[in-house]
This record gives structure tokens, C-alpha cells and sequence, in this order.
């Protein structure tokens, strides 16, 4: 069985939000409310510091434009940047720059859990991943079945979660292999059509099976993807109906 979400954002409107004084405009790419996967593009205005926090799902965070400074030395991050954490794995506080607009993408609704919250403290997954990679920092690699493609590496399989971008050439059918815990797709230049519609930048799709999905076909001028594959941890957390899930799903509702 195969699911697949098909998102133009400029068909979807913007709102303003605000967390804890961070304020923000924002949309909901996918709601999550269908029990499927949960994604928001964010406009953050620049703060020094936004409060350590969770969601109860694994994350993918796509930096598109400026900045968003954790505290790792590492994890200066600059377009095109890709940030990961585990389900229940705390991240931050970290800095926000001017014109800075990120990608937030879940397998399943996360909610938002402040780390201010001693109670919330008590159920941090202390195993959890924390991964990062820059398009900056990765060189061009061939990409093995396409003679006319290239690819860089941002996050390699082997840590689990995979964060690729690939270069491909114009009118290209591009069908890639089964996304068994979901993958992302997201349209970095160019254009793709998929299932009758024509994305640009940053037009997605999210997709979930051990089917094999409709591929993707590049438009006149080429198109470039970051593909952002889950490993078996998006199986895990999400809102459970438990006193914590409550909590973060009110938190994530009053703040968009």
C-alpha cells in the first residue's frame, strides 16, 4: 500500500503565530490530522534565542534561507541545511537570522514540548539522534542509474535517517526506490510534474509504502530535490492520547 501527498504551497495561505514571545508567520503544508505526515514552512523574525524544546516525532528541518545557530559548533546552519532529532529528542535554544525560512517535517503530528517543563524533562528520549549537514560541506557525486545526474550527500544512510540533494536533467522520469518509514521530496530549483500538477520551489511530496510511487517527471529546465528518507524511529511516538501528547498537541495548536 502506498500513500502519497502531493503540496504546492502557493496554493496554501499564510498565518502569523507566536511561541513564548518568538514570533512568526507560517503554513501548514500538511496537517497531520488524517493520521498521515505533518509539515509547516516557517518565516521565523530574527531572535537571539528560541527555548529549548521536543516534538514526539522524528524531525527533518530544511534551512531554505538564513540562519539558525544550535549549539554545537557543527550545527551552524546555513541554506541548504538539514537538521534531524529523533522522536522526543530535545533540541536547541538556538539563534534565528534575517530572512531565515525553514522546512519542519514530521511522518506523523509532534506537537511541541517546552523543555522549561520539568515533567516533560522526565520523558526525554535520551538515546535519540541529533544529526546534521550542509549542502556547503558535501562535494558532487555521481548517482548510480542516472548517467546524467549528480548528488551530494548531507546525511548518509548509515546514521539511519538519509538527507540527500540530486541534480537531475531536464525531462527525466525520476522513480526512486520504495520509502518504507516515508520520505520527502522537496524541490529545490527547477520544476517536476507529478501527478498532474507542477512544483517549484519548495513544492513537495511525501510519500509512505513498500509500493513503488508514480514517478517524478523533471520539467524543461531540470529540477534539483533534496530527498529526505525516515528510518524505523518515525514508527515511534506521535501524540498518544497521554497526559505529555495533550500537552504538546495544545502547545503546536496555539501557536499556528
Amino acid at each position: 500500500m502506498l500513500t502519497e501527498c502531493i503540496v504546492d504551497p502557493d496554493d496554501i495561505p499564510w498565518r502569523h503565530g507566536e511561541t513564548e514571545g518568538i514570533t512568526f508567520r507560517g503554513q501548514v503544508l500538511l496537517s497531520g490530522d488524517d493520521g498521515g505526515a505533518e509539515a509547516f514552512r516557517f518565516r521565523f523574525d530574527p531572535v537571539p534565542s528560541v527555548y529549548a524544546h521536543m516534538h514526539l516525532v522524528s524531525q527533518f528541518q530544511v534551512i531554505l534561507s538564513g540562519s539558525m545557530d544550535l549549539p554545537r559548533e557543527s550545527m551552524k546552519l546555513r541554506p541548504i541545511g538539514v537538521h534531524y532529532t529523533d522522536h522526543s529528542r530535545p533540541y536547541g535554544p538556538f539563534s534565528v537570522g534575517p530572512d531565515h525560512e525553514v522546512l519542519v517535517l514530521h511522518p506523523k503530528k509532534g506537537g511541541l514540548v517546552t523543555m522549561a517543563d520539568k515533567a516533560a524533562r522526565r520523558q526525554i528520549n535520551l538515546g535519540g539522534r541529533e544529526l546534521s549537514g550542509m549542502d556547503k560541506d558535501a562535494e558532487w557525486l555521481p548517482l548510480p542509474g542516472y548517467e546524467s545526474a549528480r548528488c551530494k550527500i548531507l546525511i548518509p544512510s548509515v546514521f539511519g535517517p538519509e538527507a540527500v540533494i540530486i541534480e537531475f536533467a531536464p525531462d527525466t522520469p525520476v522513480a526512486l526506490i520504495p520509502p518504507v518509514y516515508g520520505r520527502y521530496e522537496v524541490v529545490l530549483a527547477g520544476s517536476v510534474v507529478v501527478g498532474g500538477r507542477t512544483l517549484v520551489r519548495p513544492g513537495l511530496r511525501y510519500i509512505r509504502g513498500d509500493e513503488a510511487a508514480p514517478p517524478l517527471l523533471t520539467g524543461p529546465e531540470g529540477a534539483t530535490l533534496l530527498i529526505l528518507s525516515y528510518d524505523a524511529n518515525a514508527l515511534e511516538g506521535g501524540l498518544t492520547g497521554d497526559g505529555l501528547s495533550a500537552m504538546a498537541a495544545e502547545a503546536m495548536s496555539r501557536a499556528i
